[in-house]
């Protein structure tokens, strides 16, 4: 065991934040850490990683353990370039020699006399696998993105994203015992993911990871630590397993709290009616199961994102955006070149490719933000537009101020568009900066919603939103009636509320799809392409889909099978309640015998599961 949690708590602001958080990490474990935004995750991670205290309980670690320990927000802040960041996660001598080698090549130029000394330290780094080193931080780099060019980069001088992502893959190649990861994949493209992922799974040590990303939890996730609506859970199984399991449990305790709530009014009826008549004795009875009956319970279900896009189409128009021969270029760097496409009113364009292919510089340009190098942006005359930035920038001091500096928003407006997007009374006059990423996530969308526009720009919209508020997300876009252009990393959005994609290569090459596999295939880099490569040819697309609607079919059997073994291990719970002597032992092994029955019934349902994951990452590499 390398952690074990036992009853911890946490206080925030003099509030309870959580209580009674307990589970154990192995080695070779990964946990996926769910549960609402707000609800405690990070605090959770924080507590574990030594940063913060916890309110009550006990956190144990296994002697010689290290924890690693990725936040959503950080600064370097070393005046280091990004290479020797990242190359300082090894052997500290390692780190020390390459510095040391850089000087000497540079005092060379002027003085050959330093070549003696310059072979004697080479010699040394070769020694210590200086290069073998090289090799595996260069391959981490380049896993997570980063080319060799922004390898001379002050790390100071970063992004945030990218910061989090050199952050990330230090961390990788320090190789902590104890992996804590806070939202890794946010600023990840299609490939980087997909390289994170296989490297995850790969991993020796322990790992739990706070993440809204549904793929990244289907394919990462071991077991689950979940702050539910039942409390905090945890669970032995797969993402999806646990959603199914999630699922049953709340609607077995809601129809339960339906029975003891009908039973109480049936009970509460019959008092008032013979309280006083010559059937007190029957009420005064009913009073007393009334009291044994307890108060009534009820699934605490956590406040859901109301979001509509209200802006109207203008009408049925062919050419509701041109784009002609759009180029744009920086020194040493070509982004895109002759970009042609058209979107009529109402269609759906999703921009994809790796970090720094030039996503959001094209939807800046699409927005009139900047004029490119060539070609011409023409929407149709009408155009109202939307735009919701990547890194969210709100105006205004509050939530409140930020929608009224809206043209006709007023105070009653503003402050039921707010409570709609789930803001409290006392947080809608809380100053911008102390709101979380989530929050300042769903104020921008307020403000999007307010707006009234007939043309969405988002720039990845799902960051900083939970699972619930992006399957709201998701909803309101497919109901949207506008023209929509969106940038996204999640594979579920990009496939659920688009239909076209344009795929930007970063060298200023571009395509564009109406067929989502093969996008996935087009996000896959030269080089994971030749990594990747096989002498077999893959399996026709035909074959490739049969296969996969055999195991689709496979997955939901399971589930029905699933269902009604748990449906008869209710059964023999409640009559074994009352059973004694012989039947009771009769009881006992059929309750044994149905326990064993759902775990194999869940066992095949992971491996068809994992199966049809399968199918689809092979699909993304080829």
């Amino acid at each position: 065991m390398l952690l074990e949690l036992r009853e911890v708590a946490a206080e925030v602001g003099g509030r309870d934040l959580f209580a009674g958080v307990s589970g154990r990490l192995e080695a070779g474990q990964r946990i996926a850490l769910t549960g609402p935004n707000g609800i405690g995750k990070t605090t959770l991670l924080r507590i574990i990683s030594g940063v913060t205290e916890p309110a009550g309980g006990e956190v144990s670690v296994a002697r010689g353990s290290r924890i690693g320990y990725l936040r959503q927000e950080l600064e370097l802040g070393e005046a280091v370039t990004l290479w020797q960041y990242a190359l300082g996660a090894g052997d500290g001598e390692i780190a020390k020699l390459e510095l040391r080698l850089r000087r000497l090549e540079a005092e060379l130029a002027e003085d050959q006399s330093r070549l003696s000394a310059y072979g004697q330290a080479l010699t040394t780094y070769e020694q210590l696998g200086g290069y073998l080193w090289e090799n595996r931080v260069r391959s981490t780099l380049r896993g997570l993105g980063f080319t060799l060019e922004q390898e001379t980069m002050p790390a100071a001088s970063l992004s945030g994203g990218q910061k989090v992502r050199l952050a990330l893959a230090r961390l990788l190649l320090e190789g902590p015992d104890i992996l804590l990861l806070d939202e890794p994949t946010n600023h990840l493209d299609l490939p980087a993911m997909a390289w994170l992922e296989e490297t995850l799974r790969q991993y020796p040590g322990g790992i739990i990871a706070a993440s809204h990303d549904r793929a990244f939890l289907r394919n990462v996730a071991t077991a689950i630590w979940d702050f539910s609506p039942l409390g905090f859970q945890t669970y032995a199984a797969g993402y999806d397993a646990y959603r199914l399991h999630l699922k049953r449990q709340i609607m077995r305790e809601e129809e339960e709290s339906r029975s003891r709530e009908a039973e109480r009014e049936r009970l509460q009826a019959y008092i008032r009616r013979y309280k006083a008549g010559n059937r007190s004795t029957q009420a005064h009875d009913r009073e007393r199961k009334l009291e044994r009956l307890g108060p009534a319970a009820s699934v605490h279900r956590a406040g859901k994102l109301k979001l509509r896009f209200d802006g109207r189409p203008l009408g049925e128009r062919t050419l509701f955006l041109q784009v002609r021969g759009l180029t744009q270029a920086y020194p040493g760097r070509r982004l895109w070149h002759s970009l042609e496409f058209s979107l009529a009113e109402g269609g759906r364009l999703g921009i994809v490719g790796r970090n720094g292919s030039g996503k959001t510089t094209l939807l800046e340009a699409l927005r009139g933000a900047f004029k490119p190098d060539a070609g011409q942006v023409i929407w149709a005359p009408g155009t109202r537009l939307g735009y919701l930035a990547q890194e969210v920038d709100v105006t205004g001091e509050t939530p409140l101020d930020a929608l009224l500096r809206l043209p006709g928003m007023t105070v009653f407006a503003a402050r039921s568009l707010l409570a709609r997007h789930l803001f409290q009374p006392e947080q809608i006059e809380t100053p911008l900066e102390k709101l979380s990423g989530g929050e300042r996530s769903r104020l921008a969308l307020a403000v999007l919603v307010a707006e009234g526009a007939n043309v969405l720009l988002l720039d990845e919209p799902t960051n900083h939103l939970d699972l619930p508020a992006q399957e709201t997300l998701e909803e309101a876009l497919l109901a949207f009636g506008g023209t929509l252009v969106l940038i996204s990393h999640d594979r579920a959005l990009l496939q659920r509320v688009t239909d076209r994609w344009l795929w930007l290569q970063g060298d200023g090459h571009w395509q564009i799809t109406a067929d989502f596999e093969e996008l996935l295939g087009l996000a896959q880099t030269e080089s994971e392409r030749t990594a990747t490569a096989r002498e077999a040819r893959p399996a026709p697309a035909k074959q490739r889909r049969a296969r996969r609607s055999q195991l689709r079919a496979e997955v939901a059997e399971q589930e029905r099978l699933v269902s009604e073994a748990e449906e008869a291990r209710r059964s023999v719970e409640a009559e074994l309640q009352s059973a004694s002597g012989a039947k009771a032992a009769e009881l006992a092994t059929r309750l044994y015998e149905l326990t064993q029955e759902i775990e194999r019934r869940y066992g095949v349902w992971q491996a068809a599961q994992e199966a049809l994951e399968a199918e689809a990452a092979e699909e993304l590499r080829n």
